[in-house]
Protein backbone atom coordinates (compact mmCIF):
# COMPACT_ATOMS: atom_id res chain seq x y z
CA UNK A 1 0.00 0.00 0.00
CA UNK A 2 1.15 3.27 -1.14
CA UNK A 3 2.43 5.96 1.91
CA UNK A 4 -0.33 8.44 0.28
CA UNK A 5 -2.98 5.89 0.96
CA UNK A 6 -2.06 5.39 4.97
CA UNK A 7 -2.90 9.15 5.12
CA UNK A 8 -6.73 9.01 3.88
CA UNK A 9 -9.20 10.57 6.13
CA UNK A 10 -10.50 6.94 7.41
CA UNK A 11 -6.84 5.92 8.25
CA UNK A 12 -4.86 6.18 10.89
CA UNK A 13 -1.97 9.14 11.58
CA UNK A 14 2.14 8.01 11.77
CA UNK A 15 1.20 9.03 15.01
CA UNK A 16 -1.92 6.44 15.85
CA UNK A 17 0.16 4.18 14.18
CA UNK A 18 3.05 4.60 16.46
CA UNK A 19 1.18 3.55 19.97
CA UNK A 20 -1.38 0.75 17.68
CA UNK A 21 1.37 -1.17 16.47
CA UNK A 22 3.25 -2.52 19.37
CA UNK A 23 -0.71 -3.76 20.71
CA UNK A 24 -1.63 -5.81 17.59
CA UNK A 25 -0.56 -9.65 17.02
CA UNK A 26 2.56 -10.31 15.58
CA UNK A 27 2.50 -11.39 11.74
CA UNK A 28 3.30 -14.84 10.26
CA UNK A 29 6.47 -16.29 10.51
CA UNK A 30 5.85 -19.30 8.67
CA UNK A 31 4.03 -20.99 5.99
CA UNK A 32 2.46 -17.98 3.49
CA UNK A 33 3.04 -14.23 3.95
CA UNK A 34 -0.12 -13.20 6.45
CA UNK A 35 -1.63 -10.09 6.16
CA UNK A 36 0.14 -7.08 7.51
CA UNK A 37 -1.26 -6.06 11.30
CA UNK A 38 -1.19 -2.35 10.45
CA UNK A 39 -3.46 -2.96 6.94
CA UNK A 40 -5.91 -5.13 8.12
CA UNK A 41 -6.13 -1.99 10.96
CA UNK A 42 -6.62 0.74 8.28
CA UNK A 43 -8.79 -1.63 6.49
CA UNK A 44 -11.09 -1.97 9.32
CA UNK A 45 -11.10 1.24 10.48
CA UNK A 46 -11.71 2.61 7.21
CA UNK A 47 -15.24 -0.06 7.70
CA UNK A 48 -16.19 1.64 11.10
CA UNK A 49 -15.73 5.19 9.34
CA UNK A 50 -17.68 4.39 6.35
CA UNK A 51 -20.60 2.35 7.29
CA UNK A 52 -19.79 0.71 4.04
CA UNK A 53 -20.47 -3.14 3.24
CA UNK A 54 -17.64 -5.66 3.35
CA UNK A 55 -17.33 -5.82 -0.35
CA UNK A 56 -16.64 -1.99 -0.75
CA UNK A 57 -13.72 -1.99 1.01
CA UNK A 58 -11.27 -0.47 -1.38
CA UNK A 59 -8.47 -2.72 -3.39
CA UNK A 60 -5.89 -1.18 -1.72
CA UNK A 61 -6.43 -2.75 1.63
CA UNK A 62 -6.59 -6.21 -0.10
CA UNK A 63 -8.94 -8.61 -0.64
CA UNK A 64 -12.07 -7.82 1.32
CA UNK A 65 -12.68 -11.42 2.35
CA UNK A 66 -9.44 -11.99 3.48
CA UNK A 67 -9.77 -8.67 5.66
CA UNK A 68 -13.21 -9.88 6.90
CA UNK A 69 -12.27 -13.23 8.01
CA UNK A 70 -9.13 -11.49 9.67
CA UNK A 71 -11.84 -9.45 11.64
CA UNK A 72 -13.32 -12.10 12.32
CA UNK A 73 -10.28 -14.06 14.12
CA UNK A 74 -9.10 -11.16 16.40
CA UNK A 75 -12.72 -10.81 17.14
CA UNK A 76 -12.63 -14.15 18.77
CA UNK A 77 -8.58 -13.47 20.44
CA UNK A 78 -10.16 -10.21 21.49
CA UNK A 79 -7.91 -8.04 20.24
CA UNK A 80 -9.56 -4.42 20.70
CA UNK A 81 -11.12 -5.73 23.73
CA UNK A 82 -7.73 -6.31 24.87
CA UNK A 83 -6.45 -3.22 23.24
CA UNK A 84 -8.77 -1.30 25.31
CA UNK A 85 -8.45 -2.92 28.12
CA UNK A 86 -4.38 -2.14 27.85
CA UNK A 87 -5.13 1.94 27.74
CA UNK A 88 -7.04 1.55 31.23
CA UNK A 89 -5.16 -1.06 32.94
CA UNK A 90 -4.28 1.53 35.66
CA UNK A 91 -7.64 2.11 37.94
CA UNK A 92 -6.47 4.14 40.23
CA UNK A 93 -6.43 7.08 37.50
CA UNK A 94 -10.28 7.34 37.45
CA UNK A 95 -12.59 8.04 40.40
CA UNK A 96 -15.91 8.30 38.41
CA UNK A 97 -17.75 5.65 36.82
CA UNK A 98 -20.51 6.70 34.93
CA UNK A 99 -23.48 4.10 33.84
CA UNK A 100 -26.09 5.35 30.59
CA UNK A 101 -27.20 3.40 27.42
CA UNK A 102 -28.22 4.80 23.84
CA UNK A 103 -30.10 2.89 21.07
CA UNK A 104 -28.67 2.10 17.53
CA UNK A 105 -31.31 1.85 14.79
CA UNK A 106 -30.92 -1.85 13.46
CA UNK A 107 -30.34 -1.69 9.27
CA UNK A 108 -32.37 -4.55 7.53
CA UNK A 109 -29.58 -6.24 6.33
CA UNK A 110 -28.36 -6.72 9.81
CA UNK A 111 -31.57 -9.42 9.81
CA UNK A 112 -30.94 -13.03 9.31
CA UNK A 113 -28.31 -14.55 11.36
CA UNK A 114 -28.59 -18.03 11.72
CA UNK A 115 -30.57 -18.83 15.48
CA UNK A 116 -28.05 -21.80 16.09
CA UNK A 117 -26.09 -18.91 16.77
CA UNK A 118 -28.03 -17.56 19.76
CA UNK A 119 -29.15 -14.45 20.82
CA UNK A 120 -27.69 -10.76 18.40
CA UNK A 121 -29.43 -8.36 20.65
CA UNK A 122 -31.64 -7.23 18.38
CA UNK A 123 -35.13 -5.62 20.10
CA UNK A 124 -38.41 -4.50 18.79
CA UNK A 125 -39.62 -0.98 20.61
CA UNK A 126 -41.35 1.98 19.46
CA UNK A 127 -38.76 2.99 16.62
CA UNK A 128 -38.36 -0.28 15.31
CA UNK A 129 -35.91 -2.80 15.67
CA UNK A 130 -33.09 -1.46 17.43
CA UNK A 131 -30.08 -2.64 19.65
CA UNK A 132 -29.15 -0.95 22.69
CA UNK A 133 -25.95 0.28 24.28
CA UNK A 134 -25.17 -0.02 27.79
CA UNK A 135 -22.07 1.60 28.81
CA UNK A 136 -19.45 2.18 32.17
CA UNK A 137 -16.99 5.41 31.07
CA UNK A 138 -14.92 7.17 33.32
CA UNK A 139 -14.28 10.46 33.40
CA UNK A 140 -12.00 10.41 30.71
CA UNK A 141 -13.99 8.90 28.20
CA UNK A 142 -12.77 5.61 28.80
CA UNK A 143 -14.84 2.58 28.19
CA UNK A 144 -14.36 0.14 31.10
CA UNK A 145 -17.67 -1.73 30.68
CA UNK A 146 -19.87 -2.47 27.72
CA UNK A 147 -23.26 -4.71 27.23
CA UNK A 148 -25.57 -4.96 24.31
CA UNK A 149 -29.23 -5.80 24.51
CA UNK A 150 -32.17 -5.51 22.54
CA UNK A 151 -33.97 -2.09 22.26
CA UNK A 152 -36.85 -3.15 24.45
CA UNK A 153 -34.97 -3.84 27.50
CA UNK A 154 -34.74 -1.06 30.48
CA UNK A 155 -31.52 0.08 31.61
CA UNK A 156 -32.45 -1.12 35.30
CA UNK A 157 -32.62 -4.67 33.72
CA UNK A 158 -29.22 -5.24 33.40
CA UNK A 159 -27.39 -2.25 35.47
CA UNK A 160 -26.14 -4.88 38.38
CA UNK A 161 -24.65 -7.16 35.41
CA UNK A 162 -23.09 -4.65 34.09
CA UNK A 163 -21.71 -2.75 36.93
CA UNK A 164 -20.55 -6.30 37.98
CA UNK A 165 -17.73 -6.05 35.56
CA UNK A 166 -15.73 -3.41 37.29
CA UNK A 167 -14.16 -2.78 40.30
CA UNK A 168 -16.33 -0.26 42.07
CA UNK A 169 -14.65 0.01 45.47
CA UNK A 170 -13.79 3.71 46.22
CA UNK A 171 -15.39 4.85 43.38
CA UNK A 172 -18.28 6.83 43.16
CA UNK A 173 -20.96 5.67 40.39
CA UNK A 174 -23.01 8.46 38.36
CA UNK A 175 -26.02 7.50 36.66
CA UNK A 176 -29.86 8.97 35.93
CA UNK A 177 -33.22 8.50 37.31
CA UNK A 178 -33.68 4.96 35.38
CA UNK A 179 -31.16 3.65 38.03
CA UNK A 180 -32.32 4.64 40.99
CA UNK A 181 -34.24 1.52 42.34
CA UNK A 182 -33.41 -0.23 45.14
CA UNK A 183 -31.58 -2.90 44.48
CA UNK A 184 -28.91 -0.52 41.96
CA UNK A 185 -28.54 1.26 45.05
CA UNK A 186 -27.58 -1.23 47.70
CA UNK A 187 -25.36 -3.38 44.71
CA UNK A 188 -23.12 -0.73 44.43
CA UNK A 189 -23.42 0.41 48.18
CA UNK A 190 -22.24 -3.15 48.60
CA UNK A 191 -19.16 -2.70 46.39
CA UNK A 192 -18.06 -0.14 49.01
CA UNK A 193 -18.91 2.44 46.13
CA UNK A 194 -20.74 5.66 46.48
CA UNK A 195 -24.17 6.52 44.55
CA UNK A 196 -24.88 9.85 42.97
CA UNK A 197 -27.89 8.94 41.43
CA UNK A 198 -31.22 11.49 41.73
CA UNK A 199 -34.49 9.80 42.84
CA UNK A 200 -37.61 9.67 40.83
CA UNK A 201 -40.09 12.34 41.35
CA UNK A 202 -42.55 9.89 43.27
CA UNK A 203 -39.68 8.06 44.90
CA UNK A 204 -41.12 7.29 48.62
CA UNK A 205 -38.07 7.41 50.14
CA UNK A 206 -35.13 10.47 49.75
CA UNK A 207 -31.55 9.89 49.06
CA UNK A 208 -28.61 12.38 49.73
CA UNK A 209 -27.77 13.47 46.24
CA UNK A 210 -24.67 15.52 45.22
CA UNK A 211 -26.34 17.73 42.20
CA UNK A 212 -22.74 19.76 41.43
CA UNK A 213 -21.20 16.18 41.07
CA UNK A 214 -23.63 14.88 38.94
CA UNK A 215 -22.95 17.63 36.02
CA UNK A 216 -20.04 15.36 35.57
CA UNK A 217 -22.24 12.92 33.84
CA UNK A 218 -22.61 14.90 30.34
CA UNK A 219 -19.14 12.81 29.59
CA UNK A 220 -21.18 9.44 28.92
CA UNK A 221 -23.48 11.29 26.41
CA UNK A 222 -20.51 13.20 24.81
CA UNK A 223 -19.25 9.43 24.56
CA UNK A 224 -22.12 8.10 22.75
CA UNK A 225 -21.92 11.01 20.64
CA UNK A 226 -18.39 10.43 19.63
CA UNK A 227 -18.60 6.69 19.02
CA UNK A 228 -21.49 7.47 16.68
CA UNK A 229 -19.99 9.74 14.98
CA UNK A 230 -18.63 6.74 13.34
CA UNK A 231 -21.28 5.14 10.73
CA UNK A 232 -20.77 1.87 11.54
CA UNK A 233 -22.10 2.83 15.14
CA UNK A 234 -24.98 5.16 14.72
CA UNK A 235 -26.53 2.02 12.44
CA UNK A 236 -26.01 -1.46 13.39
CA UNK A 237 -25.04 -3.19 9.95
CA UNK A 238 -23.74 -6.23 11.84
CA UNK A 239 -25.70 -9.51 11.72
CA UNK A 240 -23.32 -10.61 14.26
CA UNK A 241 -23.38 -9.56 17.64
CA UNK A 242 -19.69 -10.14 18.00
CA UNK A 243 -19.21 -8.22 14.88
CA UNK A 244 -20.94 -5.03 16.32
CA UNK A 245 -19.37 -5.22 20.08
CA UNK A 246 -15.72 -5.15 18.61
CA UNK A 247 -17.10 -2.40 16.51
CA UNK A 248 -17.71 -0.40 19.11
CA UNK A 249 -14.25 -1.61 21.04
CA UNK A 250 -12.39 -0.20 18.24
CA UNK A 251 -14.50 3.46 18.13
CA UNK A 252 -13.99 3.37 21.87
CA UNK A 253 -10.10 3.18 20.95
CA UNK A 254 -10.23 5.76 18.35
CA UNK A 255 -11.01 8.11 20.58
CA UNK A 256 -8.96 8.13 22.91
CA UNK A 257 -5.91 8.25 20.53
Amino acid sequence: MSNSFYHERYCLTKRQEEIIAPLLPEPKSTGRPGLDPLTVFNAILWMLSSGAPWRDLPPQFGNWNSIYHKFRQWCAQKVFENILKAMVADTDKYLLVQIDSTFCKVHQHAAGARKILGNQAIGVSRGGKNTKIHALVTENFQLIGLLLTGGHIHDSECATELLSKVNLEGKTVLGDKAFCSAHIRDFIQAQKAKVCIPDKVNSVIRHPFDRELYKARNVVERFFLRIKNYRHIATRYDKLLSCFENFIFLASIMIQI
